[in-house]
């Protein structure tokens, strides 16, 4: 079974965000702080966040196992269980995450608070950090 946690953090003055995954399994536990493009929107950077969370075991080829996939946006866990979202802003992400979803064998959704998502949290801040420290 694998965990992943997936958050975002966003600096709308600077125009940039971060995402960040904690990944759980057995004999693994991975950090990723991944810098993502130009944007001031939290709600795209949320779902761009999760992209990245349910691409990783399909680029690791572990599509089989069970994945439980964790975040604190409301707006990712109701939509890929709804299986809609509402801004077209939001459209073309969603539907690659949906397609990329599809290929996975068995997976969970779970929405949980922030204060359990600190792990990711961390590391969105930090892919944040390094994006300013590339633009001195």
């Amino acid at each position: 079974m694998l965990k992943i946690y997936s958050d975002a953090a966003v600096s709308p003055k600077e125009k940039i965000a971060g995402a960040g995954l904690v990944i759980v399994g057995e004999n693994l536990y991975e950090q990723l702080a991944i810098p993502l493009s130009s944007m001031e929107d939290n709600h795209l950077a949320e779902l761009l966040a999760f992209s990245h969370a349910v691409n990783w075991p399909i680029e690791q080829q572990r599509t089989d196992e069970w994945t439980i996939f964790h975040t604190d946006s409301q707006l990712v866990a109701e939509a890929i269980k709804k299986n809609h979202i509402k801004n077209s802003l939001y459209l073309e992400t969603f539907q690659s995450i949906m397609q990329s979803l599809a290929a996975l064998s068995f997976y969970e959704i779970k929405w949980i608070p922030e204060k359990e998502n600190k792990g990711a949290d961390n590391l969105a801040k930090q892919a944040l950090a390094k994006q300013r420290k590339s633009r001195k």
